[in-house]
């Protein structure tokens, strides 16, 4: 593993444990949580780059995962971008693929049916 790459697990060690922010494990893991749901309703914004920003965010998390799962999969079936659509499902497809998240096999082959787009649709 990179050095750089185990400095931000230790980092996040560290801040999953309270210990950087200086506050007690459950404020801290309540803290995390509104984090994530205001997350989660941020990427299923219309707006592109509210969306993915929320999304990029997300998928550099590690608790609560099954939450942010369940967020990332509905924003799969449901969403609905003003642009950038196809990097948007794009996007999260990957985030689970990498996460091994076996309870999004079934969404992802039902968005592949769907026809809905999932290559890179946008210039950046």
């Amino acid at each position: 593993m990179p050095r750089g790459r185990r400095l931000v697990n230790a980092l996040a060690v560290l801040a999953g444990a309270g210990v950087l922010a200086g506050m007690p494990i459950g404020a801290h893991a309540q803290a995390d949580g509104a984090r994530v749901r205001s997350l989660i309703r941020d990427l299923k914004s219309r707006d592109y780059d509210t969306a993915n920003g929320a999304l990029d965010r997300l998928s550099t998390m590690t608790h609560p995962r099954p939450e942010i799962v369940a967020g990332l999969i509905e924003a799969l079936r449901t969403g609905e971008w003003n642009r950038c659509g196809g990097d948007m499902r794009d996007g999260i497809a990957r985030t689970l693929g990498e996460w091994g998240a076996k309870g999004a096999v079934a969404p992802l082959l039902q968005l592949v049916k769907s026809g809905k787009p999932i290559e890179h649709e946008c210039s950046q």
